[in-house]
């Protein structure tokens, strides 16, 4: 009897056993669940430099002595900063939409000295094919200093409150470009840096802004397309689909062109390709500009607008 029941023994004990060991592998921590109010500071301090960073986080109830100085505006308190070493940010809070209170820190930062370089909105392409419906993300404010760096000025909203995010980048090594340049490269719709060095001029501020039928559809849906530019030559292009013909999109590029005081100088329409060539004075200087459009067998096509100076 005992020998029947030794190999039936063992067998439970061996289930007991699993039983046990499945239990202790299958615990698990509780989960989702928010801090509603003290955040452990070693867990934000983790949190703000990145796994495996190495640099020191400082975390501030107030405004740290380093931060460019400002007017705190009426209506709005300061929740909160950091200083991560490459950039600060402090976080102030107001009631209601915040937009006086961000127009208030703009003029308090302009009266110490920054130069506006772009108001916070949407940051409309200028020039090259754009899509007629842009999803345009919102920017930051931005304004420089050049002693300074730059600050960029965010701001969301969270029921009735608006939450100001003010980011402080204390590099002033802006490749050469003072202050005054960047603010006349952003006036011009241009991104600064771009063409080269400083003293030398982008044709890129020279191709016409074309905008795409509303009908058209592009993977391009809030930034314009892609842009290049020297101070030779700039080009623009861009791929849409659409179910016109091509004299119908060439017709609708060219009375654009025409509109913006291109002067049509030649132009060819086949079955799959349309080129044409325009002409146009800009800072004493005669532009060639060539349109040219490709489409193919799935209603798709292919825009390209290039400018070079002719002489």
């Amino acid at each position: 009897m005992l020998k029947t029941l030794a190999p039936l023994a063992a067998a439970v004990l061996l289930k007991s056993a699993a039983f046990i060991t499945a239990g202790l592998v299958t615990t698990t921590i509780a989960a989702d669940t928010q801090f509603t109010d003290n955040i452990p500071a070693d867990l934000v301090r983790a949190l703000l430099s990145g796994s495996g960073a190495t640099m020191e986080v400082h975390i501030y109830s107030d405004i740290p002595d380093n931060f460019p100085a400002f007017a705190l505006p009426n209506g709005a308190a300061a929740l909160g900063s950091a200083d991560l070493g490459h950039s600060r940010q402090v976080i102030l809070v107001s009631d209601g939409d915040g937009q006086q209170q961000q127009a208030a820190l703009v003029d308090s930062l302009e009266q110490s000295g920054f130069l506006l370089l772009r108001a916070m909105g949407p940051a409309m392409p200028q020039s090259g094919f754009v899509s007629a419906n842009p999803q345009i993300p919102g920017v930051p404010a931005q304004l420089c200093h050049d002693t300074q760096g730059l600050v960029y000025l965010r701001q969301h909203s969270d029921a009735e409150r608006t939450f100001i995010n003010m980011t402080a980048r204390p590099d002033t090594n802006r490749g050469g470009y003072s202050c005054a340049d960047m603010a006349a490269q952003v006036n011009r719709g241009s991104p600064a840096f771009f063409g080269g060095p400083p003293g030398t001029r982008s044709l890129h501020n020279s191709i016409p802004r074309l905008v795409l039928p509303d009908e058209a559809k592009t993977q391009s849906s809030y930034l314009p397309a892609f842009v290049s530019g020297s101070s030779d030559q700039a080009e623009s292009t861009i791929e849409f689909s659409i179910t016109w013909s091509l004299p119908q999109v060439y017709d609708f590029f060219a009375g654009q062109l025409a509109d913006q005081d291109w002067l049509l100088d030649g132009q060819t329409t086949g079955n799959r390709v349309a080129l044409s060539a325009w002409t146009r004075e800009e800072n004493n200087q005669l532009l060639l500009g060539t349109l040219r459009l490709v489409s193919n067998e799935d209603e798709g096509y292919e825009a390209v607008f290039s400018v070079s100076v002719l002489d």
